[in-house]
């Protein structure tokens, strides 16, 4: 058992033949430990501002304070180290007001009569205090969570934004409480309208830190160039430089004209797809990697004049492929697809609903799933769908 790492107890003492009690129990214990000794409550202070141990066993009474004072001034500067009390069979009621205090336990020094006396109170104790730590720092990191996920969702497009001329219905999904994907429109100064749905690998805390860079940046180079295959370019260089192929980004970024009859578009990795009303479907794509992979890569600009007034443009990131066939043998994009296109009479929100209708049932370990769809307005003026 002794080949397991020590325990470092800091015992505060001042009492000879007590300090010899405890190393000889400890001495005879199957565990390990490390026992350092300090005589005052100011030595034992010195010690905690070099060195933090494992526990804290503590007399009341010192040469330099007294009773509950002592627990005091030792908790001030203890960080969270767990405390038992070390006290004489007079001082048991002195003790149970010190574990009322927060002093873990209390050992009575007469009651000591084999090592499990003494080295079970300690080992639980630190053993409670490793499991609260550990609660405490999962509490934080949940907070953390639903922190970003309250920022990521404030992040995303209201629901009632109108852009002239185009309907346009958006839904993400984390699969955790924040995640790596993310959409957003944006209409430009000269009348264009800026689209993104993007994709970080992974999910949780981290990429959704990744993912609200990224939208600063597109955001920000939106405002000051008019080519879609540029500002990935530019983008991709500093991602590149910041996540160091930790992570990457798919991503498809498109900018719909004025008149939303043509569309400029680059890819990173990233297919959307334009189906007409006939229910056919033009794929718009690219062989451009993600972002974040390749620094010096350069991204191309297509054009299509997509006969977007009549059509129905239809962007999604990987994790509905879950929601749409949970049967991972089934899976494919084009099936996504095809239950878009039996939908596309509807509303746009009737195609988001039957994208996302199994996303309930799919289990703790989908992706995070994302969709953005748009349509030319019937009435420009008109509520979105």
């Amino acid at each position: 058992m002794k080949d397991t790492p020590s325990r470092f107890i800091l015992m505060v003492e001042d009492s000879l033949d007590d300090i010899e009690a405890v190393r000889r129990w400890l001495a005879k214990s199957e565990s390990a430990y490390e026992l350092e000794v300090t005589e005052t409550l100011g030595a034992a202070v010195q010690v905690l501002a070099g060195r933090l141990p494992d526990l804290i066993l503590l007399d009341l009474n010192l040469p330099d304070s007294h009773g509950l004072e002592s627990l005091n001034q030792i908790q001030a500067v203890a960080n969270d180290v767990p405390i038992v009390v070390f006290s004489g069979h007079a001082d048991r009621s002195m003790a149970i007001l010190a574990v009322r205090s927060g002093a873990e336990d209390y050992v009575l020094k007469d009651e000591v009569a084999s090592p499990e006396h003494l080295t079970r109170p300690i080992d639980l104790a630190i053993e409670r205090c490793r499991r609260r730590l550990a609660e405490k720092s999962l509490l934080g990191f949940h907070n953390q969570l639903a922190l970003a996920h309250r920022i990521q969702q404030m992040l995303l497009p209201d629901p009632s934004d109108c852009f002239a001329g185009v309907q346009w219905c958006g839904r993400c999904e984390p699969a955790e409480q924040a995640g790596g994907d993310f959409y957003d429109l944006m209409e430009l100064p000269d009348g264009r309208l800026a689209f993104v749905i993007a994709d970080v690998s992974g999910h949780g805390l981290v990429p959704a830190m990744v993912m609200m860079e990224t939208r600063a940046i597109l955001r920000a180079m939106a405002m000051m160039c008019d080519d879609p295959g540029t500002i990935l370019s530019s983008a991709n260089k500093i991602l590149c430089r910041d996540v160091q192929l930790r992570y990457f980004v798919t991503m498809f970024l498109g900018f719909l004209c004025p008149e939303r009859k043509t569309i400029r578009y680059a890819s990173a990795g990233h297919p959307a797809y334009v189906i007409s009303p006939d229910a056919s479907v033009c794929a718009l794509a690219s062989k451009e990697p993600p972002l974040g992979i390749v620094d010096t890569m350069d991204y191309v600009t297509h054009e299509v004049a997509s006969g977007f007034p009549e059509s129905t443009l239809l962007m999604f990131t990987d994790g509905i492929l879950d929601s749409v066939s949970p049967d991972t043998a089934y899976q494919s994009f084009d099936h996504v697809v095809e239950k878009a296109v039996r939908c596309n009479q509807g509303t746009l929100r009737d195609v988001i609903d039957s994208l996302f209708e199994n996303i309930q049932h799919i289990g703790a370990d989908r992706d995070d799933c994302t969709a953005l769809l748009l349509r030319a307005a019937v009435d420009p003026n008109a509520p979105l769908s």
